[in-house]
């Protein structure tokens, strides 16, 4: 999919691409809202889904321009990839992974749209000023044809959840580091780059969105790396009902 929606971190002058100080208190309301429901623990060996990450890094300029970057986004999105598929092996549970551009089906590519539009809603719904009154709990569905998502190859065995992971973000560079001391020391505005990570888990036969997490990448976490991927998928993970 190329429609990436981080609804919460766009609130914020700036995209999460080009943090402003706006961005760090929605990235923390987001994580101080419940945002899951309890569900059962599959058993281990159960089989689980990964959606590969849908990624966008970009260089921040010095003149406050994002030029994409799709060597640093190929990067992070195999090391985020690989990281949690590791993750989850590790809670023992059979896992298989299936790229955004091998769905075919018409009703599973809708079924991926729908998925973008109700993730972004739940991002706007983490915020106090735009959270619609009414919505007191974490009740939020696909519907059901979220079966759809499952390819026929993997009918045997088809998995109860499917995982997303969103990730766009920005990396600054030297010279915009260097203007940003100079701007500090005059008490000038700052704007620098940063990275968000996007995540749902997804019951397959309710339709049911069960988890959803939005975490800022942690300064100094380079997820162009494997460590760094790894590290901020630990984070990101530390909630994660499975």
């Amino acid at each position: 999919m190329k429609k990436h929606l981080f609804a919460a971190a766009a609130l914020a002058v700036l995209s999460v691409c080009a943090l402003s100080p706006a961005v760090a208190p929605v990235a923390a309301q987001a994580e101080t809202i419940k945002s899951f429901v309890k569900i059962d623990k599959p058993a281990e060996g159960a089989p689980l889904l990964i959606v590969t990450p849908e990624v966008s890094l970009s260089l921040l300029t010095a003149g406050g321009v994002q030029e994409p970057r799709s060597d640093w986004s190929k990067a992070a999105q195999g090391h985020l990839s690989a990281a949690l598929t590791a993750a989850l092996k590790a809670k023992k549970y059979a896992v298989s992974e299936l790229a955004l551009d091998t769905y075919e089906d018409p009703r599973a590519l809708q079924m991926l749209k729908l998925n973008d539009e109700v993730v972004s809603a739940i991002a706007w719904q983490q915020l106090p000023m735009l959270r619609l009154p009414t919505k007191t709990t974490f009740d939020w569905t696909l519907g059901a044809g979220a079966r759809t998502l499952v390819p026929a190859a993997m009918a045997d065995k088809a998995p109860r959840y499917a995982l997303f992971l969103n990730c766009k973000g920005s990396y600054q560079s030297s010279a915009k580091a260097a203007l940003n001391v100079g701007m500090a020391l005059l008490g000038g505005p700052m704007q620098f780059g940063g990275q968000g990570l996007q995540s749902t888990l997804v019951d397959l036969d309710t339709g049911q969105i069960v988890w959803y997490q939005f975490n800022m990448v942690a300064s100094g976490t380079d997820i162009r790396e494997a460590e760094g991927a790894t590290a901020a998928v630990e984070k990101l993970f530390k909630d994660l009902p499975l």
